[in-house]
């Protein structure tokens, strides 16, 4: 008989086959669960990875985020009308900046792009388009300080003070030496209310543009308006003597002088101050230069003549973008006539003016004073006529029609032509002199005498009608 081996029982029960298969599955169920459990924990941090990723748009690090950021930069403008050159220029710089922020280049990158397109809307008056690219920039980068800067002037024109305020620390901070944000950042705190740190900023501005007249009239306004009357017209005086030319200095002191009971002195001021005309703004290469990126031709033109003085380099610079824009337009002509060296220069620059509009009044006008001084009466009296009944109704244009009717002998006409010049400009000293010569020499001595004393009126130091004038008593005298 063969022998079987006694199996170990369970429970006192002997353990068959199907129970130790069971027995098995029993032993392996913990190790199934735990790895099904696992791979649901992997699976569902993929999905929760993923999803975070197309809900939230999370970024690498050193990335930005996508689309947030393209909402903030601003939509084309409306290019009806201008220049095909500015609508390349601007739509080329929204695409780079659109590219830049898709591929994912570094803020500090795309922060000078939104700067750079910025610039261009600024200089082609397109201003909340540029506020918005100058946010854009200030947010992105770290370490430019024309940013904040430009963002604080856009923001300064609405009357924003409080938050240009910060903007403009920022910038002097980043760049100290730069005195116009000085001075925007004086002005800035005198509008807060801030007087002792609007004083130290305007003394910074001084600090760093020694007898600047911006700064020393920001002080001069400053004394008054704490009451300290006597340092207002200090700050005033040593300003007038640096710039004697600076209409805003001379009525401020008017001011002074009418608060001193100084009648007479308030009043010569005041005078001296409309002469002068205009108020400008203190120079400002960040924001003068940016002038050069308009496509605005009659704009560019307007502003050769305003920096002739203050930045002949910016001016020329000007000009000349403003004829490889616009070749063909006769103003650019007008206004090359003005800068050209010789008279020959100045008499093709103004032949071309006509030439491209022959209705052209501006340009007839100044060739006809030109041909004035060079002696060619019969053109120039062809010439200032035609511009007059063009448009040009102006003093100038009536004093230089009278002076060549009676370089020709025609001093009737020449009388009539002077007394529609006084008649514009009644406080040029230099048109009733004028008028005082055409008298002379249509005989009307008396007349003439009136007209110099006139002119002494408006200009006590007019040396030629004081010799006129003691010429005409000598005679009388004899």
């Amino acid at each position: 008989m063969v022998k079987v081996a006694k199996r170990r029982t369970h429970g006192g029960r002997q353990a068959g086959p199907a129970a130790t298969r069971l027995a098995r599955r029993d032993a392996r169920l913990p190790l199934r669960v735990l790895l099904i459990a696992l791979v649901f924990i992997v699976m569902a941090g993929t999905v929760a990875w993923f999803t975070s990723r197309l809900l939230m748009r999370v970024e690498p690090p050193g990335r930005l985020a996508e689309p947030a950021l393209l909402t903030t930069v601003p939509d084309l403008p409306d290019t009806v009308g201008a220049l095909p050159a500015f609508e390349r220029a601007v739509t080329e710089g929204d695409r780079l900046l659109r590219q830049a922020i898709r591929s994912g280049a570094s803020p500090d990158t795309v922060g000078e792009m939104a700067g750079r397109l910025g610039n261009l809307y600024q200089a082609n008056a397109h201003g909340e388009l540029a506020e918005a690219c100058y946010g854009l920039a200030t947010d992105l980068t770290t370490d430019n300080p024309r940013w904040p800067y430009l963002l604080a002037y856009k923001l300064q024109e609405r009357g924003e003070a409080e938050t240009v305020t910060p903007l403009l620390e920022r910038t002097v901070e980043l760049e100290p030496n730069y005195s116009p944000a000085w001075l925007k950042l004086a002005e800035n705190r005198f509008k807060q209310g801030k007087f002792d740190e609007a004083r130290a900023s305007y003394e910074r501005r001084l600090a760093l543009t020694a007898g600047d007249p911006w700064a020393l009239l920001g002080l001069a306004r400053l004394a008054i308006e704490i009451g300290e009357w006597s340092q207002a017209e200090s700050h005033l005086l040593v300003a007038i003597e640096a710039a004697p030319q600076f209409a805003a200095l001379h009525r401020l002191l008017a001011t002074v002088h009418e608060h001193d009971g100084h009648t007479a002195a308030g009043d010569a001021s005041r005078q001296r101050a409309n002469e002068l005309g205009r108020f400008y703004a203190a120079p400002d290469p960040w924001v003068d230069g940016l002038i050069a990126q308009s496509f605005d031709v009659d704009w560019l033109l307007l502003n050769v003549s305003r920096y002739a003085l203050l930045d002949p380099d910016l001016s020329r610079l000007l000009f000349e973008r403003a004829r490889s824009l616009a070749p063909e337009d006769p103003d650019v002509y007008v206004v090359l006539h003005e800068y050209v060296e010789t008279l020959e220069e100045a008499r093709r620059a103004l032949e071309t003016a006509i030439s491209l509009d022959n209705s052209h009044p501006l340009a007839h006008m100044r060739l006809g004073e030109l041909l004035y001084r060079q002696g060619e009466h019969d053109q120039a009296v062809e010439l200032l006529d035609r511009s007059i009944h063009l448009g040009t109704d102006t003093a100038d244009a009536h004093r230089y029609l009278g002076l060549a009717l009676t370089a020709l002998g025609r001093l009737d006409d020449a009388v009539v032509a002077l007394e529609q010049a006084v008649a514009r400009a009644p406080g040029d000293a230099d048109i009733h002199y004028s008028f005082a010569y055409v008298l002379q020499r249509a005989g009307r001595q008396s007349d003439s005498t009136r007209e110099l004393r006139r002119v002494l009126e408006l200009d006590p130091g007019h040396e030629l009608a004081e010799r006129a004038l003691a010429i005409g008593n000598a005679s009388n005298e004899r």
